[in-house]
């Protein structure tokens, strides 16, 4: 498929959902008189991937009853029906249909929790919130919980949980139960900005894991718009579940706004941690937040470490005996990357997803997503300058080009008074 947006061919998210349906399923979409072309050609290339797929296209004011029988209420609606189980889902865009495709042949919703209580990105609400997310999120089965764990234990079936962007620590109590929950085979996945979370890190150290106490920034290659604070990740590690999935690998690279430094410390017995992505060598980590954010210059004399710098650590967690689950973890050190005003920048929208997919053992969502037509405004531009590019960008834009027109006008008065 050579077409730029590749509208040829089905996602391979949508791929390899497909691959595990090996009964009968039948789509049948309702649509709106004029609207059954916007719909029959995803339906066509799900038909065509796996002859036991079976598609309907129905006018939703002709066939009334038709659609009140299957559950579906308005057009733009699919039902899906696999070995007895039915589900409406949105018809469009791709990744509803497929989600909605494995919640079929799965026979259930995986479940995830969302903490708060620690000054967490909201579900909602603004360019900081994270309500892109949970929409992708619903889109692909699972079901959000926001919770705080001081009210009690998870939720019964939690799968996941995940923490994003807390501005104060845990207590003990929550820490115990997040261990528990990773012990016995449960999802973690942690997105940490920087600033001081001691009992957190603490709780990693005893993985292996360190978290860095320190802000990155770089300014050979900074993203327009962020004054050099942002992190460009384009150095992932080959064959990994996040950026790499098999056969799916992410080709674009990653953006962290406001980022910290997360790393392998040591080995521990039954923990296999690693660095899956990595900065280029002019990101700097400052030990100093506030000299970071003021555009100090970095130092090796101040302490500071040069790049590469580990950004992304996964972690699985054997268990002594075969018969419990492995737990798996993900730590990011930045939050902003998934919020409303970044995740569709760059790779970020399919790392976020990915790395909820492999903690919860949901390889089948894992690979590239379309990105969607941006709905608000972001707070920079996903070019990507170095310092000397944006220096010659300034003086293009500000110099150069005012002077060209200055030069053409001059030439043009002067041809004028000399042709009288």
């Amino acid at each position: 498929d050579l077409t730029a947006d590749r509208d040829l061919s089905l996602l391979p998210v949508t791929q390899q959902v497909l691959a595990e349906v090996e009964q009968p399923l039948r789509i049948t979409v309702f649509h709106y008189r004029g609207t059954r072309a916007v719909y029959a050609r995803l339906l066509g290339k799900l038909r065509d991937a796996n002859p036991l797929v079976a598609v309907e296209l129905y006018d939703i004011d002709r066939y009334p009853e038709r659609a009140r029988g299957l559950g579906v209420t308005a057009a733009g609606r699919a039902a899906i029906e696999y070995a007895g189980r039915r589900r409406v889902v949105a018809a469009l865009p791709e990744e509803s249909l497929a989600g909605g495709i494995l919640g079929v042949v799965r026979g259930r919703t995986r479940r995830l929790v969302l903490t708060r209580g620690h000054g967490e990105r909201p579900p909602g609400g603004g360019a900081e919130g994270l309500g892109r997310l949970l929409g992708a999120l619903d889109a692909e089965n699972y079901r959000v919980d926001v919770v705080s764990l001081l009210d009690g234990p998870l939720p019964p079936e939690t799968e996941g949980v995940v923490v994003a962007g807390p501005q104060h620590d845990f207590l003990p109590p929550e820490i115990e139960q997040l261990a528990a929950h990773l012990a016995g085979g449960g999802g973690l996945v942690l997105l940490l900005d920087p600033g001081p979370l001691p009992r957190l890190g603490a709780f990693l150290a005893s993985l292996g894991i360190g978290l860095g106490d320190d802000m990155i920034v770089e300014r050979d290659r900074r993203v327009l718009g962020t004054e050099g604070l942002a992190a460009v990740v384009e150095e992932f590690r080959q064959g990994n579940p996040v950026s790499h999935p098999p056969g799916k690998p992410i080709e674009s690279g990653l953006v962290l706004p406001s980022a910290r430094t997360v790393d392998v410390l040591a080995e521990r017995p039954g923990i296999r941690a690693e660095s899956i992505a990595r900065t280029g060598r002019g990101a700097w980590a400052l030990r100093d937040l506030d000299r970071a954010r003021r555009g100090v210059e970095p130092s090796r004399a101040a302490g500071d470490v040069p790049g590469p710098l580990s950004v992304i650590v996964i972690a699985e967690l054997t268990p002594p005996s075969a018969e419990r689950a492995v737990g798996r973890l993900v730590v990011v050190g930045d939050a902003d990357f998934a919020s409303d005003a970044y995740i569709d920048v760059l790779g970020n929208r399919d790392i976020a997803l990915n790395a909820i997919a492999w903690v919860v053992g949901e390889e089948a969502l894992a690979g590239e997503r379309p990105a969607p037509v941006p709905e608000i405004p972001r707070p920079l531009s996903p070019l990507v300058l170095s310092e000397r590019q944006a220096r010659w960008l300034l003086v293009g834009l500000a110099g150069i080009q005012p002077a060209l027109v200055a030069v053409i006008g001059l030439v043009v008065v002067w041809r004028r008074r000399r042709l009288g």
